[in-house]
């Protein structure tokens, strides 16, 4: 699936390109997160506080999985806007990109600026934030009181925005998907401790799921 959107995406790249080789997009802000309990496969609390995450105490993608998803990412606004698209970065005192990092429920290695800075940094005729968010569907499923297993479905949350040079929004879409398959999580207390083991999501689905919703995405029209 992965492999069919990218060579749809970037045919169309190629159109938009020849057809509208005077428009350009920059993204300046990718703000990717993901809801730690669909990454940390064991969390332990006492009464309600926790004391330990483990495995995945972050989001962990590697460096292949962080360059598709901003590729996949950057064709599709290519599309949306009919305008060649690419990731901008302001640059450190050393003259590094600044990029976002790997934190909490962040995703590392996504540009990290602001509108106004890219206005100032970059000569684009769209400037592009970029909101994607992996969350828990609410009405988690009580599969078996006794046993502590209950079933939960991960929503994903796309928000693109661009502006112009005078600031003024021009393009504005999102789409939240919903029906991906449940994962399933064992739960038991003991003396006020509570240990939950859960199935997690891989790096991999991660990044299918987010092709699948941004073809979502693309098939719904503006708002």
């Amino acid at each position: 699936m992965i492999k069919k959107y990218f060579l749809l995406l970037a045919l169309q790249s190629v159109l938009v390109f020849q057809s509208f080789a005077q428009n350009s997009a920059g993204i300046y802000a990718i703000r990717f997160y993901v809801d730690r309990r669909l990454v940390n496969p064991v969390q332990i609390t006492n009464n309600g506080n926790s004391i330990q995450q483990g495995g995945l105490n972050r989001v962990r993608l590697s460096d292949a999985n962080i360059d598709s998803i901003k590729a996949v990412i950057t064709r599709t606004v290519s599309a949306e806007l009919n305008a060649n698209a690419e990731c901008v970065y302001r640059k450190n005192r050393r003259g590094r990109d600044i990029k976002s990092y790997d934190g909490g429920n962040s995703v590392r290695g996504m540009p990290v600026s602001t509108r106004r800075q890219a206005i100032h940094d970059f000569d684009k005729d769209f400037y592009v934030q970029v909101r994607v968010s992996y969350s828990i569907a609410s009405g988690v499923q009580l599969v078996n009181p006794i046993l502590g297993t209950s079933r939960y479905r991960p929503v994903v949350f796309i928000q693109i925005m661009a502006f112009n040079a005078e600031k003024k929004r021009v393009y504005t879409k999102n789409v939240s998907v919903r029906d991906f398959e449940k994962l399933q999580s064992f739960q038991y207390t003991v003396n006020g401790v509570t240990v939950r083991n859960a199935e997690v999501l891989q790096p991999n689905q991660i990044q299918e799921m987010l092709v699948r919703s941004l073809q979502e995405l693309r098939d719904r029209g503006r708002r």
